[in-house]
């Protein structure tokens, strides 16, 4: 019989649907998707008939998952614009990024950390957003720096962009992917084929940026 632990669902989540879905997410976790008013008995029963493929699964994210959520302790790493950075807690009062290695102070570290990688997002990313901006015309009227935890951006019917203070773990070209795709709504409000066709124009090979985040999404639960 399979540990009772190793099948529990992180969350059962109720829609309009007709069938029972499983997926395990980025954090190694399994979600439940079930029709409305669906019996718990026959939830259940679908995660235990599907215990191999659970147990299989959660295996090889384990297995394979570079971006587990910091602990800050020894042997972690955090990403700075696709680069990967030690982490090492000393005496320093300021964060500091020596090398292939950043510095943390040893109190409130995670709170500092945040705190450092919205400041570089924001002098990064806005200052990237005005050049791509200028050079394809493009207008918005201001930018945001979030937390969000699951949109790396978004933009609002008054064409103000928001992005979370994470996509600065990303690599230079998704980072610019990202400031792309939310420009492009200001003028295409939708995900049509005429907004594709914009982004495209812009990053012919923007499709490579969709799998980098597709292949890495679980980067942004680092923190």
């Amino acid at each position: 019989m399979f540990e009772a632990d190793l099948i529990k669902p992180k969350e059962i989540i109720y829609s309009k649907r007709k069938t029972i879905s499983l997926i395990i997410n980025s954090n190694g976790e399994l979600i439940v998707r079930a029709p409305i008013r669906c019996p718990r008995e026959k939830i259940d029963k679908f995660i235990n008939e599907k215990a191999n493929w659970i147990i299989k699964k959660k295996s090889y994210f384990l297995e394979h998952n570079i971006y587990r959520p910091l602990q800050f302790d020894s042997q972690e790493y955090i990403y700075l614009l696709g680069n990967r950075y030690k982490i090492v807690l000393s005496n320093v009062t300021r964060i500091k990024v020596v090398n292939d290695t950043i510095e943390l102070p040893q109190s409130d570290s995670k709170n500092k950390l945040v705190r450092y990688l919205y400041r570089i997002s924001k002098k990064y990313i806005s200052k990237r957003t005005e050049y791509i901006a200028s050079l394809f015309k493009l207008k918005y009227t201001g930018i945001s720096i979030t937390s969000a935890h699951t949109r790396w951006g978004s933009c609002n019917y008054r064409d103000k962009l928001n992005f979370t203070y994470k996509l600065i773990m990303c690599p230079k070209e998704v980072i610019d992917y990202i400031i792309v795709h939310e420009l492009c709504h200001t003028i295409e409000k939708n995900h049509s084929r005429k907004f594709w066709d914009r982004v495209k124009s812009i990053l012919p090979a923007y499709k490579s940026c969709e799998k980098w985040l597709k292949d890495n999404r679980g980067i942004i639960n680092v923190i």
